[in-house]
């Protein structure tokens, strides 16, 4: 079966206990050794995860920390959670380029309570709020998308929102940013493990440096190509998406026209 040129976890944290020599070349560390080195590797990804862009002096905000999510709001149900790995909203929720309904503007919790409690209507929702519902050890704070009125019936929606990634854990588990971050990250980890085991800031700390800065101008140079029309990303130089509501559209902090 063919792989791709991405690493696992596994081969993340195998390749740390190799060059802090706990475990011989190719064999993954155990026991005590096993929780040093996926320790080293969290915060390794966490480094690489939130980046100061040098040539801003700003935290830089991966384009693939920005996912498309798509929600399918069934007839009846007004409260759905949202992933684990939810951080903001960034767009307003959408419905299909065909459907003709009202765009969703974003309001508080309070109000749609208030609006529930003068009668409960049944339509294509125009109203939604973000709520913080529960706490939960693992992954910290859960989240919900509440939406007024209940849809009366199947209503595919999407929008993109902030991610903040869960913690890998499992031996097989992927980290996030596909190949071309897999050798910043494992530099990242590296640079963790020469710092903090050997106390010595060496060519996996500036390697880890090197490669993240380098990442960090294709992926702004990434952004800048491309044009946010309703929620979907389209290249400037393909096909551009057509819209018949060419009104301002809000991105939080954010307008475009």
């Amino acid at each position: 079966m063919a792989t791709n040129l991405r690493l696992t976890f596994s081969d993340i944290y195998t390749r740390v206990s190799n060059f802090l020599s706990l475990t011989t070349t190719g064999t993954a560390p155990t026991s005590t050794d096993l929780t040093t080195c996926k320790d080293i590797c969290k915060r390794g990804l966490r480094q690489f995860l939130y980046p100061i862009d040098k040539q801003t002096g700003d935290y830089h905000e991966w384009s693939f920390l920005r996912p498309l999510y798509t929600l399918n709001l069934v007839s009846g149900k007004w409260k759905y959670q949202l992933p684990a790995d939810f951080s903001s909203i960034i767009t307003h929720p959408t419905y299909k380029d065909d459907e003709n309904f009202k765009q969703m503007a974003r309001t508080e919790p309070t109000n749609i309570l208030n609006l529930r409690a003068g009668g409960v209507v049944n339509y294509a929702p125009y109203y939604y709020s973000i709520v913080t519902s529960a706490y939960d050890p693992e992954i910290g704070e859960m989240d919900e998308i509440w939406f007024y009125p209940e849809p009366d019936s199947s209503y595919p929606i999407q929008f993109y929102y902030k991610s903040d990634p869960t913690k890998p854990d499992n031996a097989n588990d992927y980290l996030p940013g596909g190949v071309k971050a897999t050798e910043a990250i494992l530099e990242s980890c590296l640079s963790v493990a020469e710092i903090q085991e050997d106390d010595v800031i060496g060519i996996h700390t500036q390697l880890a440096q090197k490669l993240t800065q380098d990442l960090v101008v294709i992926d702004t140079k990434k952004d800048s190509n491309d044009v946010l029309l309703g929620n979907l990303y389209e290249s400037q130089n393909g096909l551009q998406a057509n819209r018949s509501d060419r009104a301002t559209l809000t991105v939080f902090d954010t307008e475009l026209t």
